[in-house]
């Protein structure tokens, strides 16, 4: 392996191809060689499109780092194809185009912290049901039974949706697969039945209650 100083002389398409050679010996040298010398022109850009944007300063810095950890993920870059001919202007103008894909990927994570449907990773899986309140409503002391009163798999499934299940979206593909997982359950869609069992028992325990009060008010 060289030293990264040695690395960091080499041409801009040698960096790549050495970064893009998955057994390549300098693979990780190359690709900090080649954060480096893009770090100053991109910030430079998306500080630009930020500001179009009404974005901070932060944003950019955000903005950048994940440019490079997109290209690290995947990374594709082919010169053959590139529309224009100087190497160094030509991976810039890719890399430019992974920062227009991850500004929009930043302003939807913000839309959905705003709107409250933001998982931030530390979702985990409910594995027990929480005591039932001293004054619970009774609306709620029925629910509590309802749901002790089910399989431990529907009390699972039941718990872990309520405090996670947001409006408009579905839980983390990484938490369902936990639940999948720690529940022994190979299909989504079983989960989807019991989630829909525990609910229809609620359902109608809640309205026996309904028809109890108003057989009261008669």
């Amino acid at each position: 392996m060289r030293e990264y100083e040695e690395v960091a002389k080499l041409e801009v398409k040698e960096l790549v191809e050495i970064y893009q050679s998955d057994l390549h010996i300098d693979k990780e040298n190359a690709f900090y060689a080649l954060c480096d010398r893009f770090r100053n022109d991109l910030t430079v850009i998306c500080e630009k499109r930020c500001d179009n944007f009404h974005q901070s300063s932060d944003v950019v810095y955000e903005l950048v780092n994940n440019v490079f950890k997109a290209y690290a993920r995947k990374p594709e870059f082919n010169f053959d194809k590139a529309k224009v001919k100087n190497e160094y202007n030509a991976f810039l103008g890719y890399l430019c185009g992974i920062a227009k894909k991850e500004l929009t990927n930043i302003y939807r994570i913000q839309q959905k912290k705003k709107n409250g449907t933001w998982y931030d990773g530390s979702e985990s899986i409910i594995k027990k049901l929480p005591p039932c309140p001293k004054d619970a409503t009774t609306h709620a002391k029925i629910i509590h039974q309802v749901i002790t009163d089910l399989p431990y798999s529907h009390q699972v499934i039941y718990c872990t949706y309520t405090v996670y299940e947001k409006a408009g979206c579905n839980l983390p593909r990484k938490l369902q697969q936990e639940l999948r997982e720690y529940l022994g359950i190979t299909s989504q869609s079983t989960i989807r039945v019991y989630k829909k069992e525990a609910l229809d028992k609620i359902n109608i325990a809640l309205m026996g209650l309904n028809l109890t009060d108003k057989e009261l008010d008669l």
